[in-house]
């Protein structure tokens, strides 16, 4: 009976243990980015580690924000109040907007400048309401119970990260 009880718990066990690896390299993401930024390092690895940076948040965030969305969905939204619920929601649509908004950034910076930039937008500004927008949805995710948690946190931080990797001081 014990080795029967084993078996059917290995593969839940497996998806914890997978989820909590991905939690670990998106916070080690960070943790690079932030030591590259600080320390100086030989120029093939800052590129190496910004380029991983820069994939991670442009792949990895869609898909683990709609793993966490289903997650959520299938799972939990029926048990939650509604209010959490509301923060829920908040904490998966605030980084799918951040994300939107960077990958439209890339691509209007990619084509030609036009010579009157009216209207002018600050472009560290519109940067800084990206990142705080990203910390809020980081905390508006500890609403979230379970597996939904670790996949939005995870691309929270994965989007942090991404987004320190286009900041060269």
């Amino acid at each position: 009976m014990p080795s029967d009880l084993q078996r059917d718990l290995s593969p839940m066990t497996r998806l914890q243990t997978s989820l909590i690896l991905v939690f670990i390299v998106a916070i080690s993401t960070i943790a690079a980015m932030t030591y590259v930024q600080t320390t100086l390092v030989p120029g093939f690895v800052e590129i190496a580690v910004r380029t991983c940076a820069n994939l991670g948040g442009l792949i990895a965030v869609p898909l683990l924000l709609i793993l966490g969305f289903r997650d959520w969905l299938m799972t939990s939204r029926a048990k939650l109040p509604a209010w959490r619920n509301g923060l829920v929601l908040s904490s998966m649509v605030l980084p799918s907007l951040v994300w939107l908004s960077r990958i439209s950034m890339s691509v209007v910076s990619a084509g030609p400048q036009p010579v009157n930039h009216f209207p002018h937008v600050d472009p560290l500004g519109l940067f800084a309401t990206l990142l705080y927008s990203n910390l809020l949805a980081g905390l508006l995710a500890i609403a979230l119970t379970g597996k939904a948690r670790l996949l939005v946190l995870s691309a929270v931080f994965l989007l942090w990260a991404g987004l320190e990797s286009g900041i060269y001081i």
